[in-house]
């Protein structure tokens, strides 16, 4: 079946689904509920397989609990928040050879790409690119509750606005001075939305910058997480490549790198640039501590970032395992200290021991060095452990010896906060707000670090909210289980307030209720419309249901959300009907909480976090039930980029493979984990081939076979239904890798030995169900084959979307079946090994000896020993009868030390000779010759027959 004829099938499919409106979910109190959503896509691109993979997990399962018989809602919308779509339209007005370039990717004309001057050009376009790729992947949604964002859709933005009434009316919304990343070229604050993905989650974090001195008074500032540690500084190290600026900052003389001195402007400092140095003309000067008096030499370290903090970092040798290792380079670096004319000054430099930890010498850095095998700088990891291990120990249990004066004897963690007050006052220290890297906004601007006044925020900070979202963790599941969980119960302790809105000047979404002048921002507008999709289908079509959308107001949203108010009221201010308003009412009551919501696992610590706040306060008891996260989708083994033109789009897949060889490779990619999977184009080139063949297979196959029942299509039974359980509850885990190993692979190996088994002659009966669950078993995935052989193969009228999902058959499960049919294989391949090691390729007959029959029982209690535990050979023998112990003591002897030389007793001797019997025509034609099942036999190797292990004779 050619590529052309598969994706005819697969439109076909889609057609007949939304024809038939199968997929349109509303509230049914007769029935079991789910609600499924994965987080709305942003709207200034198409999506990519990176993205397929998060949206396919939702998408299985609405599938496999649509055929479990619960009623589905699985709705989606598209978010065009914030300022990307702004500033990209911005560029195409400019002209920007980039943009254009990439609108001409998606294969928009000159003509076309001039209306991308306007963001509504964006979002239209780009909403109604994601629903077509959605669509064409044969996705289970509800369409009638799409919707967008921003106040370009004025119900929503209604909404938004309510839901930020309430915030403030709780508290939770407030107005203050704090630090925000900041965007120095827009002007706006920069939330995760508007970042490129690798920066998602960084925010600020405040460092201690030390005030070192040269001799005419001019400040070297050294940025510092560890300010304690200033007293065991030896050197100071700068980048001699970089060019510094001479700064007036504050009324003071400064040398700083010029990032750092733009963070500083934006931070209520005073700085007026003078000049600029290259870093290379400092080194070999001197600069006095601060704090100890000490004077101290500036050396070259390229390692040291002008990006990052002031450009200049102090050398904490004893205590630092990336400054003991650099020292140590230095050392070694003839051609750097004759350059310099350094190698006194280098030489002359002793650490100073400042903490005593248990378990270190008095240098810990040396030690975790040593102890991670760091031989140079370039071994980042073993440093990065090293540093994280030397930083714990120290802060939580080292003592501060006497050179810390006051502070000797104390924890860091008792003393920081008094050090770097008393630095501060002493004019030693400031401190500053960075980033732990330069943030890079999606418009590629690099980003630092604003004091920002008037700002509004949401108060995460505040107590009692974290509290309120502590309560609400304990009633939500995550998947994967620590991991998820773990990294939002850390984002909920550390996260400050955040800035929640950005200036109308420089972006889209919704302005905040009572300040025109700004919007809010895309991650805080984006936190509880899980709920605006359960009444979405009714305001998205407000003229159809006689709504006046100016109307809208909070008593509306209080009726429908919270039940407050008088409905009949409310529906003539909106210009309704009671009945639709209680309508809304009903299905908000029926559908939330969200049952299962996917996404990947850079959300974790800002839109899963912002959305249990918001639902803690907004919806009490109504929050989220399930998360799963999942890591990044690496194609081919390797990051997708579209720079290296490793990157697939989800329309560009489907062209390539079409849904359902697509869906089944993103489905194989990888299990719910937050490490990254693996989309192989080799799967899903197999699978536009595979799949087509398997129809054809299950057409040759369906209603074929015998009415005689044997006990190998009991085994048949037995495997398909263990299938089926386990299968069960992978779908429900979400393990999708496992699906498609148990479902397809699994079951296609079942399949195929169990006609080799039976010669090509199944139980018509019992092949022709499990053909119809193996169909039912893949739908969730492949959704699109399945109903083509469900109606065109299985001649079915129903839909195989709303089948019901095969229950496993326990007591058809028969582990006895299968070991005896395990036994059977084995005889195979002992046969097949005689033979290769005899070297005879075609034998004249195989006798296949049983043991004696005394051997069951006794053999049986003596494997049972051997799994208790039992070793003692003499005990082990008591069970052999006495005539026979001589001639099996050498294998009681070695089964002491090797209990898997006695085999496992599966039945009896007559039981297993049945075994045999009856796939006697299969084991003849597996090693291709006359084989004879004998109880007796006169010959040697007869006695060292075991039960089920038989002794094996080729002739």
């Amino acid at each position: 079946m050619s590529k052309e004829k598969m994706q005819s099938i697969e439109e076909k499919w889609q057609k007949r689904w939304e024809e038939a409106r199968i997929f349109e979910a509303d509230a049914d109190p007769s029935r079991p509920k789910i609600f499924v959503t994965f987080p709305y896509p942003y709207v200034n691109g198409d999506g990519h397989l990176g993205h397929l993979y998060s949206q396919l997990h939702t998408e299985i399962y609405a599938r496999y609990k649509r055929m479990k018989g619960f009623n589905v809602l699985f709705p989606q919308g598209f978010h065009a928040t914030g300022q990307p779509i702004v500033a990209a339209a911005r560029r195409i007005r400019e002209g920007d050879p980039k943009y254009i370039k990439i609108l001409k990717t998606y294969g928009f004309s000159d003509e076309e790409i001039k209306e991308f001057g306007d963001p509504r050009k964006w979002i239209k376009t780009f909403s109604e690119r994601w629903k077509n790729a959605l669509h064409r992947m044969g996705f289970s949604i509800d369409w009638r509750r799409s919707f967008h964002t921003t106040e370009l859709n004025p119900p929503y933005d209604k909404f938004v606005r309510w839901q930020y009434n309430k915030l403030r009316e709780k508290g939770f919304v407030v107005k203050g001075t704090h630090p925000v990343v900041w965007c120095p070229i827009e002007k706006i604050p920069i939330g995760d939305h508007d970042r490129k993905d690798e920066y998602a989650g960084i925010g600020p974090e405040e460092i201690v910058v030390i005030k070192f001195k040269m001799a005419d008074g001019t400040v070297i500032p050294t940025g510092t997480y560890r300010p304690e540690t200033v007293y065991g500084v030896t050197n100071i190290w700068i980048n001699p490549d970089n060019e510094y600026v001479i700064a007036e900052v504050d009324g003071e003389r400064w040398i700083i790198s010029e990032w750092g001195a733009e963070h500083l402007k934006e931070q209520q400092h005073d700085v007026k640039i003078v000049s600029k140095i290259k870093g290379e003309e400092l080194v070999g000067k001197g600069v006095k501590n601060p704090v100890t008096g000490k004077e101290v030499p500036i050396l070259p370290a390229s390692f040291v970032d002008p990006d990052v903090a002031t450009g200049i970092v102090m050398s904490v040798p004893a205590h630092a395992p990336y400054d003991w290792i650099a020292l140590e380079d230095i050392k070694k670096d003839k051609e750097t200290l004759e350059k310099y004319g350094i190698a006194e000054i280098v030489e002359k430099i002793e650490p100073i021991s400042l903490i005593e930890v248990e378990g270190y010498s008095e240098f810990p850095a040396r030690d975790a060095v040593e102890k991670y095998g760091v031989k140079s700088q370039k071994d980042v990891d073993a440093l990065e452990k090293a540093t994280d291990e030397i930083y714990k120990k120290e802060f939580y249990t080292g003592k501060l010896k006497e050179i810390y004066g006051e502070f000797a004897g104390r924890t860091v963690q008792e003393v920081k906060e008094d050090m770097i007050k008393r630095f501060k006052e002493t004019g030693a220290a400031i401190t500053m707000w960075i980033t732990p890297v330069p943030i890079i906004d999606r418009a590629g601007h690099k980003c630092l670090v604003k004091i920002v006044e008037n700002q509004w925020f949401l108060k995460y900070s505040d107590e009692k909210w974290k509290e309120m979202a502590r309560e609400t963790l304990k009633t939500t599941k995550f998947d994967p289980e620590p991991d998820a969980r773990k990294a939002v119960e850390h984002t909920i302790e550390w996260l400050h307030d955040w800035a929640c809105t950005r200036d109308v000047r420089s972006s889209l979404g919704t302005k905040l209720p009572w300040d025109d002048s700004q919007y809010i921002e895309s991650l805080s507008d984006s936190t509880i419309y899980m709920a605006y999709y359960t009444i979405a289908h009714y305001l998205q079509n407000a003229e159809k249901c006689g709504i006046n959308v100016d109307a809208l107001d909070d008593a509306f949203f209080d009726y429908v959300f919270y039940g407050k108010g008088d409905p009949e009221e409310i529906a003539k201010r909106v210009g309704t009907t009671r009945d639709v308003i209680e309508s809304m009412r009903r299905e908000f009551e029926y559908w939330y909480p969200v049952d299962l919501r996917s996404t990947g696992k850079d959300l974790l610590q800002n839109h899963v976090t912002f959305s249990i706040f918001h639902h803690a306060a907004i919806f009490p008891g109504k929050h989220i039930r399930r998360w799963t996260a999942n890591g990044w989708v690496l194609l081919n083994g390797q990051k997708m980029s579209k720079s290296s033109g490793n990157f697939i789009t989800i329309i560009q897949a489907q062209e390539r493979w079409g849904a359902d060889a697509t869906r089944f490779a993103e489905a194989y990619s990888g299990n719910v984990t937050l490490e990254d999977a693996n989309f192989d184009t080799t799967i899903a080139d197999a699978m536009l081939e595979e799949l087509p063949r398997w129809m054809e297979f299950v057409r040759k196959w369906y209603n074929v076979g015998t009415s005689e029942y044997r006990d190998i299509d009991r085994w048949f039974e037995s495997k398909v239904n263990r299938i089926i359980k386990e299968v069960d509850r992978e779908y429900e885990a979400l393990n999708t890798r496992n699906i498609v190993n148990l479902a397809w692979f699994e079951f296609w190996r079942v399949v195929k030995y169990y006609l080799r088994r039976t010669m090509n002659v199944p139980n018509k009966r019992v092949f022709s169900k499990a053909l119809e669950d193996w169909v039912k078993i893949m739908a969730p995935v492949t959704p699109h084959i399945a109903e083509e052989i469900w109606h065109e193969v299985f001649g079915k009228e129903s839909f195989i979307s709303l089948e019901r999902f095969p229950e496993a058959d326990e007591e058809k499960i028969d582990e006895r079946t299968e070991k005896t049919e395990e036994y059977v294989q084995r005889v195979v391949e002992d046969i097949r090994e005689i033979m290769k090691l005899a070297r005879v390729e075609k034998p004249k007959r195989v006798v296949v000896i049983l043991a004696d029959e005394w051997k069951y029982d006794a053999f049986g209690k003596v494997r049972e020993m051997l799994e208790n535990g039992e070793r003692n050979v003499g005990k082990l023998m008591e069970v052999i009868p006495p005539e026979h112990r001589k001639e099996v003591a050498k294998i009681v002897t070695s089964a002491v030390k090797n209990p898997k030389r006695i085999p496992e007793v599966i039945g009896t001797k007559e039981e297993e000779k049945r075994a045999l019997v009856e796939a006697k025509t299969f084991i003849e034609a597996e090693v291709g010759a006359t084989t004879e099942i004998v109880e007796h036999y006169d010959h040697p190797k007869a006695k060292n027959a075991l039960p089920f292990k038989p002794a094996i004779l080729v002739e």
